[in-house]
């Protein structure tokens, strides 16, 4: 059996046991990560919208070309954002 010096030795030693388990634990946690932004370059070509179609005369055959000139130009449009939307990545 222990002795009572003894006994009280062994429970020094084990209190500065715990002591450093609990420093030497802490010390290896993580840092916190960091936020990067990274800035991806969009060439210029697709930052400029196309060209809307020009009036042409007031008449059916004129509402007709103006309005596939419109679709054109919103096909354009929709094909810009979608090559900007593929350089940029996903969300």
């Amino acid at each position: 059996m222990l002795t009572c010096a003894a006994g009280a030795k062994w429970r020094g030693m084990m209190r500065h046991c715990l002591i450093f388990s609990a420093m030497l634990l802490t010390a290896c946690s993580q840092p916190e990560p960091v936020a990067v932004y990274v800035e991806r370059s969009i060439p210029a070509e697709l930052t400029t919208p196309c060209s809307e179609p020009v009036k042409g005369a007031r008449s059916e055959g004129g509402m007709i070309e103006l309005t596939y000139g419109w679709r054109a130009t919103a096909r354009c449009n929709a094909g810009k954002l979608e090559d900007i939307a593929e350089l940029t990545g996903p969300r």
